[in-house]
């Protein structure tokens, strides 16, 4: 496994997984964002090199907007039982 499918691939399933699973537990819509910003940073400066850091930033947006989504989601499912 090189590192082009640990960033392309595996990374971005990865923070997909967790922000949504993430939202849902903690109902917390800039945990996961920060999280994968950690992350991604510690990944950019072990594994990665500088030029990764474009992509940390738009790892981090798409967390931040599926954060935002799961929770809307979330309050809609609660809205719609009562």
């Amino acid at each position: 496994m090189n590192e082009l499918d640990i960033a392309f691939g595996i990374l971005p399933l990865g923070i997909i997984l967790l922000s949504i699973a993430g939202t849902f537990v903690c109902k917390n819509v800039y945990l996961m964002p920060v999280l994968s910003l950690i992350i991604s940073l510690v990944f950019t400066f072990t594994i990665f090199n500088e030029s990764f850091l474009g992509w940390v930033v738009v790892y981090s947006l798409v967390s931040l907007a599926l954060s935002y989504i799961t929770l809307i989601v979330i309050r809609k499912k609660k809205a719609s039982r009562k």
